[in-house]
């Protein structure tokens, strides 16, 4: 009996030693665009898994750092974090200028439910966003 159980026993060891698999990619990593209305003025904004973003609004261009939540809020929002890394100083499609050594800015983000646009809100509401932004493809 006991030569029977130790087959056994490895072979569940072997069965727990597994390893696990990788966490889905976050809704947000990918490329990201939009158009101001009322204007040629493009947007594009490319997420990294490794916490980096590239963007490029009107003439203006930035690397920054980012945070996002992995869940989203009660009401629907990732809690997104960003902090300018490198400007190439000019305006964006607003007229404003991100820079290194700016405050970090926090936006709210709510996903279409294919997750192939998103709406970006200065709180967790819908009274002050823009978008909706769409996924490039690939």
């Amino acid at each position: 009996m006991r030569s029977l159980l130790f087959p056994l026993l490895l072979a569940g060891a072997a069965a727990g030693a597994q390893t696990p698999a990788a966490p889905a990619a976050h809704p947000l990593a990918g490329r990201w665009g939009w158009t101001l209305p009322g204007t040629a003025c493009t947007e594009t904004l490319e997420y990294r898994a490794d916490g980096t973003q590239a963007s490029r609004s009107g003439d203006q261009a930035t690397q920054s750092r980012y945070t996002v939540a992995r869940v989203p809020s009660v009401p629907g929002f990732y809690r997104l974090t960003e902090t300018v890394l490198e400007s190439n100083h000019a305006p964006d499609c607003a007229g404003d200028l991100r820079e290194p050594g700016d405050a970090p800015t926090t936006r709210f983000l709510q996903f279409s439910p294919r997750q192939d646009q998103l709406l970006v809100c200065r709180e967790e509401s819908l009274k002050a966003c823009f978008g909706p932004l769409r996924r490039a493809p690939g």
